[in-house]
């Protein structure tokens, strides 16, 4: 499978960003991998973003669709609501997923995020589409809490991410300046599970999009191990290369070109009690 998770980032005016990450890897059996699978999809147009785990070959083709779908206009209104949304997209799903010949049809869930409004009237949603193999569509609403937090983490490498991210997030409790659910601590643990790779159904690059008060679906560049990745694919400079935001795996906003962190970039040290990952 993978890992494939979502969280919050919640500030004194409440939700101000939802991200997805997942790893880019695909496998067939234990044996047959491949490290630069596409598991994440932002809209250009709209502030929009998927991502997968599961059976593969069902849920990338449908969220390209979709994406492309919304891009070019053609599945929502202006005004559309969360749940006309969410509807319009289950929908399109179990459509697609009742044309899918029944042997082909295996277990598989989507992560959802959207925004309604922008800037302060913002409100953000999570959501969980899941498919069994007898050709059944579900979905799980999330709710929020008041602190920034993960909303939904799924996969194989589920719980290996869970061990990573409580040795983040317990050691910051001692500190009570930090909130210890922040956007870096999730974002780091998640790559040191990756590097670490406990999880043999999971690796490759991390790939993470995102959503902001205002603007569009964002698609982040990764700086992993010396390289620069974008959803799974690995890339060279050339001269436009900052058209896309780079993170490192500390989270801190970094020049495309050089792979440093920004001049004016918040700096995120490492937690020294966390050793590196073998």
């Amino acid at each position: 499978m993978t890992i494939l998770l979502s969280w919050v980032g919640i500030d004194t005016h409440g939700a101000a960003s939802v991200y997805i990450a997942s790893d880019s890897r695909i496998s067939w059996g234990c044996s047959q991998q491949w490290d630069v699978g596409r598991k994440v999809f932002a809209s250009k147009t709209s502030p929009e973003i998927f991502g997968y785990c599961g059976d593969v070959s069902f849920p990338i083709q449908i969220l390209g669709q979709l994406v492309e779908l919304i891009d070019t206009g053609c599945l929502f209104e202006k005004n559309d609501s969360y749940e006309v949304k969410l509807n319009k997209v289950v929908k399109k799903i179990e459509s697609s997923y009742r044309e899918r010949p029944v042997i082909q049809r295996g277990v598989f869930h989507i992560i959802y995020a959207t925004r309604i409004n922008d800037r302060m009237n913002s409100i953000f949603y999570v959501t969980q589409i899941s498919g069994n193999s007898k050709g059944h569509i579900t979905y799980k609403k999330f709710n929020f809490k008041d602190k920034s937090h993960v909303v939904v983490a799924l996969g194989s490498g589920q719980k290996y991410f869970e061990s990573w991210h409580e040795k983040w997030v317990g050691k910051v409790k001692e500190d009570p300046h930090e909130s210890g659910r922040s956007s870096r601590n999730v974002f780091s643990a998640f790559c040191d599970s990756l590097k670490a790779g406990e999880d043999k159904m999971s690796g490759g690059s991390p790939q993470l999009i995102g959503l902001y008060r205002v603007g569009t679906a964002k698609s982040f560049g990764i700086i992993y191990e010396n390289n620069r990745y974008l959803n799974g694919m690995r890339l060279d400079s050339i001269t436009s290369i900052n058209n896309v935001e780079w993170r490192n795996i500390l989270f801190e906003r970094c020049c495309g070109h050089t792979m440093k962190i920004l001049g004016k970039a918040q700096r995120q040290p490492k937690l020294m009690h966390i050793e590196e990952p073998n």
